[in-house]
């Protein structure tokens, strides 16, 4: 029979052989490059592990403050501070942002501020440990369930580079060393807090694996506006990833912000640099089931109020679109933003108090309002006496006028309490915005509450508070 090895040389076929032996080695090993080993990356849905999380925050930068000559005036800024707590996830209520949830227990939180040598210090109160952190597109959403935060507590507890929106970096499939992903659009926004963005990238990339300990680094850059004013933030940094336990369990986060002179809010120029590690706690300690169980999912409207306190021994309830913008020992001023734009304003003062049962009569109350107008009144426009639940005297004024030569309304309420205390509220705003004003001043103005005269609390200072845990 015919043989092809009968026709082709014994040295020709071994040249064929070791041909193919090599052919064969290569695509081997090129099968090997192809299939390197990747890495999944994720913490469990449904977690009901307990984490104790220790953060440290760094600050430095200046502030700018607008000036009636139209300059800013620049001061020098520097913030130093310190979160500990205990944290355990809840039930989300939606996708992208809205999955992130949690229930905190902070066992410290504290920061020293100094304003060009002027040093204050901070920090949350007993009563309000207890935290709902919940991720938003816009940041990350703080109240507490047990009453109203303060707006200097939520600005005390609201950290860039917070543990819940950290975890939305990571991919969303298997990677591997060197490999890098693009996170959704809304990760960066969720992980600055800008509430408007108008231009977004952040990249990620898997740096390196060792001994169970995955390193990524990411990148970023986002402009856009917060409470009305236009922002740009780049943020670059690292976190570690374990792969046994799966969750991440260290950060470094560089943060720059330039932020405009807005509204209701300084423009600042900062560097802030964040530092936290997140282990696993041996007991759930106060983040027990029976706590979580009773955090409803849906959270009502009227839990995410500030309280208010001035110190004139009253509280009003603040949605979260009244700021507080400047407040001395005389007088408070309250800035109403909707969708960044400035709506109307309010001045609070405290008035002379009269005998108890009685109040400044409306006669010379509205003659007050003429004699600080000027010609600057048009018309009193109404007069009325409003209901309130707890047995208050509000008379409300409203004044057509001209300010800068621009048509205005300003709302005026006399509020007066049983005891002879007494409140005023000046409220200003555009007459092209009092349909988007749609009573908010009413709404904000039914929540005073008078106040019995409590004792100055004793200022804590650094050394005592970290002896606080």
């Amino acid at each position: 029979m015919f043989s092809l090895s009968t026709v082709i040389p014994s040295r020709v076929r071994y040249s064929c052989c070791l041909t193919v032996s090599l052919i064969t080695v290569c695509l081997l090993s090129g099968t090997q490059s192809v299939y390197a080993e990747t890495y999944e990356f994720s913490e469990p849905i449904k977690d009901s592990r307990t984490y104790k999380v220790d953060s440290t925050i760094k600050v430095e930068g200046q502030l700018e403050t607008a000036i009636k000559t139209g300059k800013a005036r620049t001061l020098k800024l520097d913030v130093e501070g310190k979160l500990q707590y205990l944290e355990r996830k809840l039930p989300g209520t939606g996708r992208d942002a809205e999955a992130l949830r949690s229930l905190r227990y902070y066992e410290l939180a504290t920061a020293t501020i100094d304003v060009q040598g002027q040093k204050t210090f901070a920090r949350g109160r007993d009563k309000h440990r207890m935290i709902v952190a919940e991720g938003k597109p816009e940041g990350l959403s703080l109240h507490s369930p047990i009453g109203p935060l303060m707006p200097s507590e939520l600005e005390l507890l609201n950290s860039p580079g917070d543990c819940l929106p950290v975890s939305a970096l990571l991919p969303n499939s298997d990677v591997e060393v060197g490999e890098t992903w693009t996170p959704d659009q809304w990760v960066l926004q969720s992980l600055t807090g800008l509430e408007a963005v108008l231009k977004s990238e952040l990249t990620c990339k898997l740096e390196s694996v060792k001994d169970e300990l995955a390193v990524i680094s990411f990148k970023g850059n986002i402009e856009g506006a917060t409470v009305g004013a236009q922002t740009e933030i780049a943020v670059t940094g690292k976190f570690q990833f374990r792969l046994n336990d799966h969750f991440i369990s260290h950060l470094e986060l560089e943060q720059t912000e330039d932020r405009s002179v807005g509204s209701v809010s300084p423009g600042m120029k900062v560097t802030a640099k964040v530092n936290w590690d997140r282990t696993l706690a041996a007991a759930p300690g106060p983040l027990t089931d029976e706590v979580l169980a009773a955090i409803p999912l849906e959270t009502k409207p009227e839990s995410k109020f500030l309280s208010f306190e001035p110190p004139w021994n009253i509280q009003l309830l603040l949605p979260r679109d009244w700021y507080v913008f400047h407040q001395t020992n005389q007088v408070a001023v309250l800035r109403l933003l909707d969708k960044g734009s400035l709506i109307a304003q309010a001045n609070i003062s405290k008035i002379a108090s009269v005998k108890p049962g009685s109040h400044t009569s409306e006669e010379q109350f509205q003659q007050d309002i003429r004699t600080s107008l000027g010609d600057k009144l048009i018309k009193i426009l109404k007069a009325e006496n409003l209901a309130s639940a707890d047995g208050k005297y509000i008379h409300r004024v409203t004044v057509a006028g001209k300010a800068n030569e621009v048509p205005v309304q300003w709302i005026y309420y006399l509020c007066a309490a049983p005891s002879g205390k007494q409140i005023s509220f000046v409220f200003t705003v555009d007459n092209k915005l009092v349909d988007q004003l749609n009573n908010r001043d009413t709404d904000l103005v039914l929540s005073l509450k008078f106040l019995e005269a409590q004792p100055a609390p004793v200022q804590a200072g650094p050394t005592e508070a970290s002896e606080r845990k």
